[in-house]
């Protein structure tokens, strides 16, 4: 295996290897000192390892990777979550990559303690623009019950939270904790009740054909996820306290 800025290439013995991609989401994907590292992207490194599958990844924006998995342009990519849009140009694994639990950050000084999206009512909440949460929040904002500030990306999003510009920030919750780290802000909690707890997965572009692949990796995630090797892996990037 080597690695590369942008990619990190895991083919093996000259095999036309898959071109997968993922994007900059720490814990589970991310770029430092010119290495590709987090959870996902050892959980990749470990699926071609066990079923001796080439794949060469790279990180792409959001944006853009979904685009290159409707056009055919990459192989492969993770982890989306299944929706019926998706569906028409995606194969998804039966088994996820990981659980996405949104989660409400608030200001220590100011607690709002979530128990239902009607606890929320007059608060202004800071999203990051194109982020999707649930219908039933987005119901809850159409219906005027709070507000929505949108912003470039959860970091923003926290210091705005930090002056106290805004009541909470709503976010993945261990890609949230991990930013908190990096921004050295104490002054933000998280609400232990998620709004909502959401598989991902990794998915095959329709384009190229690679359905077949999905039970074997399929069985390869079953036993990476039973065998403590997740476990390892997820603590290994995003130990908790």
């Amino acid at each position: 295996m080597s690695a590369g800025k942008p990619s990190l290439a895991l083919a093996q013995d000259g095999k036309v290897a898959l071109e997968c991609a993922t994007n900059e989401f720490r814990p589970f994907g991310f770029e430092e000192d010119g290495e590709l590292g987090g959870v996902e992207v050892d959980l990749i490194g470990e699926i071609s390892k066990r079923l001796d599958l080439p794949i060469n990844l790279q990180l792409m924006p959001w944006k853009r990777m979904i685009f290159a998995m409707q056009n055919g342009s990459i192989d492969c990519m993770f982890a989306a979550f299944r929706t019926p849009e998706r569906e028409t140009f995606m194969d998804f694994t039966n088994a996820p990559f990981h659980v996405t639990s949104f989660a409400f950050f608030t200001h220590k000084d100011r607690p709002v303690e979530f128990k239902s999206l009607e606890s929320l009512e007059g608060l202004t909440i800071g999203l990051v623009s194109g982020i999707r949460t649930s219908p039933k929040f987005d119901a809850a904002v159409e219906a005027g019950l709070f507000k929505v500030e949108g912003a470039n990306s959860v970091e923003a999003n926290f210091k705005k939270l930090d002056r106290k510009r805004i009541d909470a920030v709503l976010f993945n919750r261990h890609v949230g904790e991990e930013a908190l780290k990096t921004l050295n802000l104490s002054s933000i909690r998280v609400d232990p009740r998620p709004l909502t707890a959401t598989a991902a997965y990794l998915t095959f572009s329709k384009a190229r054909g690679h359905a077949d692949l999905i039970p074997g990796i399929d069985a390869v995630l079953f036993d990476i996820l039973t065998d403590g090797t997740y476990e390892r892996i997820f603590r290994k990037y995003a130990a908790t306290n």
